[in-house]
Parts: C-alpha cells; sequence; structure tokens
C-alpha cells in the first residue's frame, strides 16, 4: 500500500498535525473523513514502516514526524502534475482554490518575491484555459488540479488568502526544487516542523 497515494495522505497530514501527542483511531477516521477500513490498513502500513507505534489497541503514536515528512516530499512530483494557466486572477471567481507553492511562501514570508498565483483547484476543474503540468509555468496564475479535495481542509488565512497547511506547503515546496526549497525550509522554521 501506497501511504503517500492522494487520500492516504489525508492520514499522513493528520499525524504531522498531531505529532506531539497518543491518537485514536476514530480520531483519524473522523477528520479525514475516510473509512475505518481505509484508516486501518494505512496505519498498519505506517507501524510497518516504522513511523507510527501502537502502544495501545486502538491509540497511535506519531514516532519519527521529520522522517515521515520527508519521505512524503521524496515521494511527491508536483512538477509533473496538470495545470492550468490563466494571465490574471479572474479564473479564480467562483472557484474553490487555496494557495500553494510560491504565492503561499510569499504571504507567509516576504522574502520570496514572485509573479505568480500558485493555487490548487477542485480536481474536476476544467476551463478554457491553457494546459500543461505545473512546472511549465506558462503565465501569471497557475491552477493545480488538487491531488484530492482534502487539501481544501485545515487550511488557514494569511493576509485574507487560504493558504494549505504547513505540512502540505512544505512537502510541494520541497517536492518542486530548486528556490523551493529554500522556501520550504524557511516554512519548515516558522512553524517548528521537525525536519532534522
Amino acid at each position: 500500500m501506497n501511504v503517500f497515494a492522494p487520500k492516504s495522505c489525508r492520514v499522513v497530514s493528520f499525524l504531522l498535525a498531531n505529532s506531539n501527542k497518543m491518537i485514536m483511531q476514530k480520531e483519524i477516521v473522523k477528520e479525514t473523513g475516510l473509512s475505518k477500513g481505509m484508516v486501518s490498513r494505512v496505519m498498519r502500513e505506517l507501524i510497518r514502516q516504522g513511523f507510527v507505534s501502537r502502544p495501545y489497541r486502538a491509540r497511535f503514536v506519531l514516532d519519527n514526524p521529520s522522517k515521515l515528512l520527508l519521505t512524503w516530499a521524496a515521494h511527491r512530483n508536483i512538477r509533473s502534475n496538470p495545470a492550468y494557466f490563466a494571465p490574471d486572477a479572474s479564473a479564480l471567481k467562483g472557484v474553490k482554490n487555496t494557495h500553494t507553492l510560491f504565492s503561499g511562501a510569499w504571504l507567509d514570508d516576504k522574502y520570496l518575491k514572485t509573479r505568480f498565483t500558485t493555487v490548487y483547484v477542485p480536481p474536476n476543474f476544467k476551463a478554457k484555459l491553457k494546459s500543461g503540468v505545473v512546472s511549465d509555468l506558462l503565465d501569471d496564475v497557475v491552477l493545480i488540479l488538487a491531488p484530492d479535495e482534502h487539501v481544501f481542509y485545515n487550511q488557514r488565512r494569511i493576509k485574507g488568502k487560504k493558504v494549505v497547511n504547513p505540512y502540505q506547503l512544505f512537502v510541494d515546496l520541497m517536492s518542486f526544487g530548486g528556490i523551493a526549497e529554500t522556501a520550504a525550509n524557511r516554512i519548515a522554521e516558522k512553524y517548528g516542523l521537525r525536519i532534522k
């Protein structure tokens, strides 16, 4: 089982966000919206890989948050994700979206200057816009098809804009490479993400 597949990542993200406490399986089911069976399979695999331990029957502890976060980043390849490109933000009107990549890092920390706005849009988004992959960066607004609707949960607002949670932002930036890795490390420092 690939624990870093889009839906399984809901569990990974939830565990990372709650890495300082013991978690019950029913909490994971409730917060991720996944079935009990799927959560059970993901947790078994995370235990097998040494990321999680189970000190009690239905309670889990994340043993190595930094290793899990970096392994998740290594499994991402956002550069080749499908994307649409728009000349301005009017393409976002009425569309569920949340900032990620460079625009998310820019809102979080002004050191990174970029003209691009990069946002996740629903996986079923269709538009009469130029299409390609994220790394093409053809226009000012890059609309990335979300791998899973769950990226729209646990987001936060920065300067009035919705931004994915810090773990998702870190993973996306790390997987993009280049200056994005520098931005990822700043995000990790700012939010106390354990990556060492």
